[in-house]
């Protein structure tokens, strides 16, 4: 059963990496634009499995906590409804997840389609024999779903940014790094100095952070990441100091080790990069807050550049902020 699941979701995750953003041409009339909150999923799930033990299944990885944040935030806003209230006013849904009991089948079954009734979409379905079995695919394979229908937000996400984004930083990290990037047009406050690029909202109340840098090359990710954290703090210890000389930004630590996650991943372009997410602090300061970064290798320039999102909002929910940010760091390309 385990391999079945996976490779059921290896051939998911060629569709996404297919499948652009806008859809594949069908010659079809232009569907309707998607609706919905950011990150908002609608799950369409049997009542019978819904009022049982699979609910905490479901909402364990659903709601559960999103990584590398200070507090305990869902990974989506979720709206449920069972099948029998399945309405047209809902067929729209930008993420749409179906979860269904199926007696005939042997094994579960899950799939994915995009742009079904609005554009753009994404319409998992996961099919189970059993309750049973059910659980066990969310136990398993419950990050792997999660990942799934988080990236393809993180897609629309980005192909907003592409639209709609600072042209002073992109000119700055052109000049740079000979590399563009689409952050939120509201970030515009920039330091530039020896291969480093930070620029800011300068907001005391969700404030939005984007910093590049570049290290040197080296082939294998394992050693790169054992060594990230102390490249990074080197980096922004030069870079972004406090108020006074015994302060500078620093990724937090606790019980001696640092509160970072960090993992290889592929992006939806196909390009594979390293990825850490964790908290950042002011040394001997009293702010703080959460970050990612995707490092790139550039084995052609002999460095490895890293784009980096963090936010400042202490009074705030920062998910959907932070997601922002990651997906800004997915448009970090080299100019053609």
């Amino acid at each position: 059963m385990r391999k079945t699941f996976r490779l059921g979701l290896l051939e998911l995750f060629a569709l996404l990496l297919l499948v652009s953003c806008g859809g594949p041409k069908t010659g079809k009339k232009q569907l309707p634009p998607s609706k919905g909150l950011p990150f908002e999923l609608l799950l369409i799930v049997d009542e019978s499995l819904w009022n049982s033990t699979s609910r905490d299944s479901i909402e364990s990885v659903l709601k559960g906590s999103v990584p590398g944040l200070p507090q305990n935030e869902a990974q989506f806003r979720l709206l449920r409804i069972f099948p029998q209230n399945l309405t047209a006013r809902y067929t729209t849904f930008r993420n749409i997840l179906e979860m269904r009991l199926n007696p005939n089948l042997k094994q579960v079954e899950m799939r994915t389609v995009r742009n079904v009734n609005a554009a753009p979409q994404i319409y998992v379905s996961v099919f189970a024999p059993n309750k049973g079995q059910m659980n066990a695919f969310l136990r398993i394979h419950g990050d792997e779903l999660v990942d799934v229908l988080v990236d393809a937000e993180l897609q629309y996400e980005a192909a907003l940014l592409r639209k709609t984004y600072s042209k002073t930083v992109n000119k700055a990290v052109r000049k740079t790094f000979s590399y563009n990037v689409n952050v939120p047009a509201d970030i515009k406050r920039l330091k530039i100095a020896d291969n480093f690029v930070w620029a800011s909202t300068d907001r005391l109340e969700k404030d939005l952070n984007f910093v590049c840098y570049s290290v040197p090359y080296v082939s294998r990710g394992d050693r790169f990441m054992a060594e990230w954290v102390a490249q990074r703090d080197s980096a922004m210890k030069r870079n972004i100091p406090g108020s006074t000389p015994d302060k500078w930004m620093t990724t937090t630590v606790e019980e001696g080790k640092p509160l970072v996650l960090t993992t290889e991943r592929i992006l939806s372009d196909g390009r594979s990069v390293y990825e850490m997410r964790g908290l950042w602090e002011m040394r001997k300061g009293a702010i703080g807050g959460p970050f990612v970064s995707l490092a790139f290798p550039d084995s052609v320039n002999d460095r490895i550049l890293v784009a980096e999102g963090f936010v400042y909002s202490p009074e705030t929910n920062k998910r959907d902020l932070m997601r922002r940010m990651e997906a800004a760091l997915r448009t970090f390309v080299p100019i053609n």
